[in-house]
Order: structure tokens, then sequence, then C-alpha cells
């Protein structure tokens, strides 16, 4: 119950502090008016506080208390921060960093996988790519499934460093396709451009997986540009 009381705990003050409740640099009530606000223990907010400063959102010091750290401290590669930081709205620049971080990484695992990909991993592409034509025909959970083919793809990389960073670019990721697939027709348009870079990692083809991969992160680029420069 304890465990469930810290998790609940972390989640709420880690949303409220994402929400811009305290801006940075301000610090954070005491402990027990933190507590009562939040209708739990002390001890519990001290806790979910040590999590919260693990994850590079706050900082506890003997003479500024607990202070809220700017944005930029915060650990980006959290699946739950960044899943704080959606939930509000995320700033263009934060998405366009995002987008060259895709530039960065992406297009050379491409080229590993087209490389590494073990025969069930080619198999498992293909299928995931399936999941996404029928996802665009049927209006099925297309941004899940998209979020699936990049993390097969990512995996084939056969680069540990990768691997571990899926949790957090699989979230990353996910910001990305949310705020590019709700223009009308985008679903369709970039379709055909998954199926390219399935087929380049399936004939071990690298040079029409790079192609492909940064053609969808530029496409990806464009529409998000438009849209978040909307009148």
């Amino acid at each position: 119950m304890s465990n469930n009381f810290h998790a609940l705990t972390v989640d709420r003050l880690g949303a409220w502090i994402a929400r811009g409740s305290v801006e940075p640099g301000q610090s954070l009530k005491v402990e027990a008016a933190l507590g009562e606000e939040f209708g739990v223990s002390r001890t519990v907010i001290r806790e979910a506080i040590k999590t919260l400063v693990a994850k590079g959102m706050l900082e506890v010091g003997p003479k500024v208390g607990t202070r809220v750290l700017p944005v930029r401290s915060w650990n980006l590669f959290d699946p739950q921060v960044v899943g704080w930081l959606a939930a509000n709205g995320l700033p263009e620049s934060f998405v366009m960093d995002l987008l060259d971080l895709r530039r960065a990484i992406e297009p050379m695992a491409v080229r590993w996988a087209c490389e590494r990909a073990t025969p069930a991993q080619i198999v498992e592409i293909q299928a995931a790519y399936r999941q996404l034509a029928a996802c665009v025909a049927d209006k099925g959970d297309y941004n899940q499934a998209d979020q699936r083919f990049h993390e097969v793809v990512l995996a084939a990389s056969h680069n540990q460093f990768i691997e571990q960073m899926l949790p957090a670019l699989s979230a990353l990721l996910a910001i990305s396709f949310e705020v590019s697939s709700g223009v009308p027709g985008e679903l369709g348009r970039t379709l055909p451009l998954h199926k390219e870079l399935a087929d380049a990692i399936a004939g071990r083809d690298a040079a029409r997986g790079v192609w492909a991969c940064m053609s969808l992160i530029e496409n990806a680029c464009d529409v998000i540009s438009r849209s978040m420069n909307k009148p």
C-alpha cells in the first residue's frame, strides 16, 4: 500500500510541477503543508521529493529548501517526465529539439538494422508495418502502431545504448506522432514511406532505408511546423 501511495504521490507531484504550479527557481511549500495539500503523510511527500530530485526536477538545499529546477535540468529520457510535460502541451522548441534527436539517432539505427536485423526481427518489422496499414484502413490506434513500428526498427540496430534508451525514445516518438498524425490525410501519405523502410531492412538496402527514414522525419518536421504555426 505504501508503494502505491508513493507512486501516486510522485505522479501527482510531478504532474503538478510540470503544469507550472511552481516556477523554476521557486521553492515548494514545507513538507507538512504539501502533505496536507496532497492528502498524504509528510514521510510520503519526503520520499516523493527524493524521487523527483533523482529525475532532475527538484533540488534540496539547507538554505533554499526544496526548489524547482528549470526544464533543461530535468531527465528528458525519463518516460514519466516526458509524459508530464506532454500533458500540458509542449512548446515548439521542445518538439523541434525532439526532431533533431530523431535526425541524430534514427537514420544510423536504420543503417545498422539493415546490416544486423535477424530474420525474426525482419518478420517482426514487416508485421508491424501490416498493423500500421490496417490502422490507416480501419481508423485503429495508428499512433500506437506507429510507435511499435519504430520501436522494432530501433531494436533491430543491435546497439545496446539505443536498446536501453528505447522506453524514453518511445515516449518521445509518441509525442512526435501525436502532433503530426492530427493532420487530415497525413497517415495515408506517410504509409508508403514506412513500407519503403520495412522493405529496405528486409532487403539489406541501407541507402534506401536511410532515405525512407530521413523522409519520414523531414515530413514530420514540415507537418509539425505548419500545425504549430497556425493562426
